[in-house]
């Protein structure tokens, strides 16, 4: 969906795009046209044109239509040559705000910092490496099914890093609650990715923010960081400091930051999460003695893709 604000503050307008039409986003339909023709989806390019104030909207009203696993929004800055962040335009941080708190799914921000440009378009040897940094949570359960499901394709290579606390810092409390679910999730993921060279399994035992950043530097080098918006750990909760972007949460506002010195993109993923008490028909029963209590988890999430894979 191609986003167009206009200055009236009602009204909407959607349409589907017509294949004859020339327009600055062409690139990105070509490239979603190049990624159905190599892969075994659909892809409907559209246009939506509504004022800034009910953008959110659109997307979120669009995506329920269409039953949509995931929304990918654009971070509201984007890096100069220089390395340095630039805002685009500051209501479009407010847009994805609205978007996470409303969306009927699990929602990424992608801080892109460039994945290969037009050369990839057009590829289908793609040759990039991806990291995802799991802290644990359900965001971070999120983050490694999205990750997994991306090392689907030939040229993309996946490297899963976990986490723990040393066993002197860790509180026995919070591993009682977080380790269940986790360890589940984890036993899973391993199972599944065996026998699958592309994916590769790794943990790091950190005991304070200072050897977390320096474990994470370990795989700068990668083109693109997977993480959970709201990771459960000590660790990512004393990382938590003040920031202009918390819907990057402490991760993903980490890896933007010159604390930690990388060139790769950063998806932040945030799982769609629902309570019990929700009418909603779409709450995957066989899911719910996994989770926490207060909550259940909804079909609409790339969890449900690890047992796909």
């Amino acid at each position: 969906m191609h986003c167009t604000s206009w200055s009236s503050p009602k009204g909407h307008l959607l349409f589907f795009r017509n294949k004859g039409t020339n327009s600055d986003g062409d690139q990105f339909v070509i490239a979603f046209k190049t990624f159905q023709q190599q892969s075994r989806v659909s892809v409907l390019p559209m246009t939506a044109i509504s004022s800034l104030f009910s953008m959110h909207e659109d997307i979120c009203n669009s995506s329920k239509r269409k039953m949509v696993a995931m929304i990918i929004l654009p971070f509201h800055k984007h890096q100069r040559v220089d390395g340095m962040s630039e805002t685009i335009q500051t209501e479009y941080q407010l847009v994805n705000k609205r978007v996470l708190g409303q969306a009927p799914c699990s929602v990424g921000i992608l801080v892109d910092c460039g994945l290969g440009g037009a050369t990839h378009i057009s590829s289908s040897n793609v040759d990039s490496v991806v990291t995802v940094l799991f802290f644990g949570g359900h965001d971070d359960h999120e983050a490694l099914a999205y990750g997994a499901r991306m090392a689907e394709h030939t040229g993309v290579s996946l490297t899963a890093v976990r986490f723990l606390l040393g066993p002197e810092v860790s509180s026995e409390i919070v591993a009682a609650e977080m380790n269940t679910n986790d360890e589940h999730f984890l036993t899973e993921f391993k199972n599944k990715i065996s026998n699958n060279s592309s994916i590769s399994y790794e943990e790091r035992v950190v005991r304070n923010s200072t050897e977390t950043i320096e474990a994470i530097g370990e795989f700068s080098r990668c083109n693109l960081f997977v993480v959970g918006q709201m990771p459960k750990s000590q660790t990512t909760a004393k990382m938590n400091a003040k920031t202009e972007c918390p819907e990057l949460g402490p991760t993903g506002s980490l890896l933007i930051s010159p604390e930690l010195s990388t060139s790769a993109s950063v998806l932040v993923v945030q799982q769609f999460k629902t309570t019990k008490q929700s009418p909603s028909a779409s709450v995957s029963s066989t899911k719910v003695a996994e989770l926490a209590e207060e909550y259940v988890e909804s079909p609409n999430t790339f969890t449900s893709i690890i047992s796909h894979i």
